[in-house]
């Protein structure tokens, strides 16, 4: 999926294609990459998408009656949905950035976004589409698959008995959950670890989404506004945080919950608990974090007062343990965020071993040591039998190696220093990787300067 951005912010334009297993936004500070990957995760994540029914009214007898049925798409139903989403957002941005809506509409006046393809274009890629999913529904589970050539998807459900209140929620989400994988295909939905998630479990408590919405709604019934019918209070959503931190607070609220869930992802969220952590993860029965050193297994802490790694990484640790599916997005702001270089090193070959079990991964960085990182991967995945040895030798496993083709990387800057408005250019990725300008320049300055002042020390003997 290519998309095209125009008038988000300071960026006047933008095109990014979102078929990449990795992308990279580059680029200094206060040049919108977190204005895109915030619009990303809203048209990529999960949500009120579910509420929209639409499709076959008998589906939903069919598949509890015979276990199975069969979704027929219809592409023009898809499509004016999908542009129905893309103008929900675009209506939306006060709430994605948790700003005023007259703050929005200055800001963000003339903004648009648009996936760059056309009807039929739309049509041949459905044909083309290929995929199995699973959707969960409190205790509903339902097999999707798609395959090639095809213009229906085959459901399979797996309970034996459905309830009343459970067919409810099938009438509600299931048809618009099709229409949403065929519209936003690849992506079944997003999860975002944004720069602030070091302080979503330390604060959810004080910061609770419940007690800020209650506050806006006591305010809102104090008006002399009338009408309210009871969707109103469930859909409407409090502008108090930016979307993403709404959504992790969510999460943070409902800890407990989640975690008697297990996703097949448990296990390797414990090898890098084990690795980056050196500890676990652990929720009690209130719903708080806590952290237990493996040096002290018995002694569990509070998470605001572990480590800035463990507050770092712990959320991103639960997701892997009790939320992950396979052909998520995870999109993660400065994952470099309180880590020593060799941690982002170990991180940046964790990210290649989401991507090769089936994730999709966006990640904004300044960190020169990624960069590098996924610049060995890349190379270390070339077939050239010398490069092979070297990389097994170097400790490179299969799992670990990127190829080129599947890496798309970004580079946001200004113009120039009096310029307003940012440029976004794709960054060519070779067999050999790819070099980010702005901070290979720094490095190079600064390797000036301290040869420049090492010399001067060691040879330069005027007084």
């Amino acid at each position: 999926m290519k998309i095209e951005i125009e008038n988000l912010g300071a960026i006047k334009h933008a095109e990014i294609n979102l078929n990449k297993k990795l992308t990279v936004f580059c680029g200094p500070n206060n040049s919108g990459k977190t204005y895109a990957a915030f619009i990303i995760y809203a048209l990529t994540k999960s949500g009120l998408k579910y509420f929209r029914s639409k499709g076959r009214s008998n589906l939903i007898t069919e598949l509890i009656k015979n276990q199975s049925a069969t979704f027929e798409i219809k592409v023009d139903d898809i499509w004016n949905y999908r542009n129905e989403e893309l103008d929900s957002i675009k209506e939306s941005l006060d709430s994605i950035y948790g700003i005023s809506e007259e703050i929005s509409n200055n800001l963000f006046k003339d903004f648009s976004i648009k996936i760059l393809e056309n009807k039929n274009e739309f049509s041949d890629s459905i044909l083309k589409m290929n995929f199995e999913n699973e959707l969960k529904l409190n205790n509903i589970t339902i097999k999707i698959k798609k395959e090639n050539n095809t213009k229906s998807i085959k459901l399979s459900l797996k309970n034996k008995t459905v309830s009343k209140d459970n067919i409810e929620m099938l009438n509600l989400f299931l048809n618009a959950k099709l229409y949403s994988l065929i519209g936003f295909y690849p992506f079944t939905s997003s999860h975002i670890l944004p720069v602030e998630r070091n302080s979503i479990y330390t604060f959810s408590k004080e910061l609770s989404i419940q007690k800020q919405e209650f506050f806006e709604r006591a305010q809102e019934l104090g008006t002399k506004s009338n009408n309210r019918d009871p969707f109103h209070w469930l859909l409407k959503s409090s502008k108090r945080y930016p979307m993403p931190i709404r959504d992790g607070l969510e999460i943070a609220e409902d800890l407990f919950n989640y975690s008697k869930t297990r996703t097949e992802f448990y296990e390797f969220a414990e090898e890098i608990e084990s690795e980056l952590l050196q500890g676990k993860v652990t929720i009690n029965k209130d719903g708080d974090v806590q952290f237990a050193s493996n040096k002290a297994k018995s002694k569990k802490i509070p998470i605001h007062l572990s480590a800035s790694i463990v507050k770092t990484l712990s959320s991103l640790i639960f997701y892997l343990k009790h939320i992950a599916t396979k052909n998520e997005m995870i999109i993660i702001d400065e994952p470099e965020l309180n880590l020593h270089p060799n941690n982002q090193v170990y991180l940046t070959r964790v990210f290649a071993k989401l991507i090769n079990k089936g994730f999709r991964i966006l990640i904004s960085t300044h960190s020169d040591y990624i960069i590098r990182e996924i610049n060995n991967l890349i190379m270390a995945s070339s077939e050239n039998t010398g490069t092979k040895k070297i990389a097994a030798k170097l400790g490179y496993s299969e799992d670990e190696k990127l190829k080129n083709d599947t890496v798309s990387a970004y580079l946001f800057n200004y113009k120039n220093k009096t310029s307003r408005n940012v440029t976004i250019s794709p960054i060519e990725v070779t067999e050999t990787g790819f070099d980010v300008l702005t901070i290979d320049q720094t490095v190079e300055e600064l390797n000036d300067v301290s040869e420049e002042l090492f010399y001067s020390i060691k040879y330069d003997h005027r007084k």
